[in-house]
């Protein structure tokens, strides 16, 4: 399994978070539920694939707070409810790998997470990811260029 067919199965269950609860049995049901609907023909994930998805699907659960302040803070004159599900649900994946997945390059991040809104999203999806997390990745970039001296956006930059 390829590292953007992992990120698919991680978008999807990153996406049904908001029915669970967050309870963590719940969650744990939902997985269950999403890799029984899925059968050998349709790339059930195993190995690395699996490990990857297991690791953003708990990791985001684990910083939602966080990922969604960095969100927060680089919206322009919008609120993340106001945000189509799936777009935030992309957004919270390419966070987390930034955040978190040291293997992952920021635009590799951002750019797998627009070609996902491509597929999943509204007309205005690509663009308006893009934007956002673009942001989020220069910021970051800076922040490590100045060896963790740039102005300080979220909190959550600091806990990476």
């Amino acid at each position: 399994m390829t590292r953007r067919e992992a990120r698919r199965h991680a978008f999807q269950l990153i996406f049904l978070l908001p029915f669970s609860g967050g309870e963590v049995e719940e969650l744990a049901k939902i997985k269950a539920a999403y890799y029984e609907f899925l059968d050998e023909e349709n790339s059930r994930p195993k190995g690395r694939g699996a490990d990857y998805i297991d690791r953003a699907f708990w990791g985001v659960f684990e910083r939602l707070a966080e990922i969604d302040q960095v969100i927060e803070t680089f919206l322009r004159d919008w609120t993340a409810d106001r945000i189509h599900k799936v777009d935030l649900a992309l957004m919270r994946l390419a966070i987390y790998e930034m955040l978190c997945e040291k293997d992952v390059p920021y635009g590799a991040a951002v750019n797998e997470a627009v070609e996902l809104a491509k597929e999943y999203g509204a007309d205005e999806s690509p663009a308006f990811i893009n934007g956002v997390l673009g942001s989020v990745a220069r910021a970051r970039e800076a922040r490590e260029d100045l060896g963790g001296a740039a102005p300080k956006p979220p909190q959550a930059f600091e806990k990476a």
